[in-house]
């Protein structure tokens, strides 16, 4: 995904029987989050880096599409910079699966600049992320309050998928990064309404 479509925010996405529309973050919203963020590490130096380990999280969530439980699991030794890949544990799955995600080069930036501040060694099995799915619940929880829309961890994931979508990632393989176990339920990422389809017909052969 090195080519980013943006998307505003009268584009919604649908189950097959229109009965719930999907949340995602539009390109502005992505935008104040960030800024909310790097406006908190600034402002504050005695709780800067409580802010940047959260930065951090804003990021793989974002370019991940992981769930939350498994983005807590990240270890240091999980990612591979040298092959511009992380791996995640699928959460649910009766056995345990890890799945390789490609390391986005945002993504990387931020994990780079991390590890290097907090001088975290790369091949540790201790936990990227210290907080608990609750403590990330609350923190989103003040953002949201600040912002004015809405912010949940899952939201991440949605975007992650529509993104994807949007730059025409192969279903296969955006159910590969998912951990998503049906090509089904990877689907209802491809049902995006007011889409101009007419350049998928026009590229067809």
């Amino acid at each position: 995904m090195n080519s980013i479509v943006p998307f505003g925010r009268s584009l919604k996405l649908q189950s097959a029987r229109k009965k719930n529309a999907i949340e995602f973050f539009t390109d502005d919203e992505i935008t104040e989050m960030q800024s909310w963020i790097l406006n908190k590490i600034h402002e504050n130096n005695r709780r800067s880096n409580y802010h940047r380990r959260y930065f951090l999280l804003f990021k793989t969530l974002l370019w991940t599409g992981g769930r939350i439980d498994e983005i807590l699991q990240i270890k240091p030794a999980d990612i591979h910079l040298e092959i511009n890949a992380i791996d995640m544990v699928t959460l649910k799955r009766h056995e345990r699966v890890t799945r390789t995600i490609p390391l986005h080069r945002d993504l990387k930036d931020a994990v780079m600049g991390y590890l290097i501040e907090f001088h975290v060694e790369m091949r540790s099995e201790e936990r990227m992320f210290s907080m608990s799915r609750q403590s990330v619940d609350l923190y989103l929880k003040r953002m949201q309050r600040d912002l004015g829309f809405k912010i949940h961890a899952h939201k991440f994931r949605h975007t992650f998928g529509v993104k994807a979508i949007m730059n025409h990632v192969p279903l296969s393989v955006l159910q590969e990064w998912l951990g998503h176990s049906s090509i089904f339920t990877t689907s209802i990422y491809t049902e995006i309404t007011g889409m101009d389809t007419s350049q998928f017909m026009a590229n067809m052969a």
